[in-house]
């Protein structure tokens, strides 16, 4: 076999750029972006909350610089692991935009992310919301 041509070549090369740009095309997209994932621990079990509310996440970078008592992330929980599996292995989130932070909550939505796990019917049907009492802030993922 011979060498190829230069414009052969310069076909071959053109194709392969065309190739390599239509792949990035299939990357998708962080599904978590515009926000951060806030992680916490309760009873030596850890959950992740993706947050995209601007004032939540000033209140959790105020948490995580001392600057802040508010350490209990307090918001409507949703069926689900969340957005971009956040949240896995627990079958749960809360709303990324509606959750807050507090200094303290009512009792009725305490309780381990292994609790919630076992009653994910009452927390979302019944109770509506999470709010660990016992929540540890453990860091930030930013995504921003």
């Amino acid at each position: 076999m011979g060498s190829a041509s230069p414009s052969a070549k310069a076909a071959l090369l053109f194709l392969g750029a065309v190739v390599i740009a239509a792949c990035g095309d299939d990357v998708p997209a962080n599904p978590l972006a515009g926000g951060i994932v806030a992680t916490f621990e309760v009873t030596g079990q850890q959950f992740k909350v993706w947050i995209t509310n601007d004032g939540t996440i000033e209140d959790v970078l105020a948490l995580q610089s001392g600057e802040s008592t508010a350490h209990i992330p307090n918001g409507p929980i949703l069926r689900g692991n969340g957005a971009g599996d956040h949240n896995a292995p627990h079958g749960w989130h809360l709303d990324p935009e509606q959750t807050e932070m507090a200094d303290v909550t009512i009792e009725v939505c305490d309780g381990a992310p292994s609790y919630v796990d076992e009653h994910i019917d009452e927390y979302v049907d019944v109770v509506g919301r999470y709010c660990p009492w016992g929540a540890e802030f453990v860091g930030i993922e930013d995504h921003r």
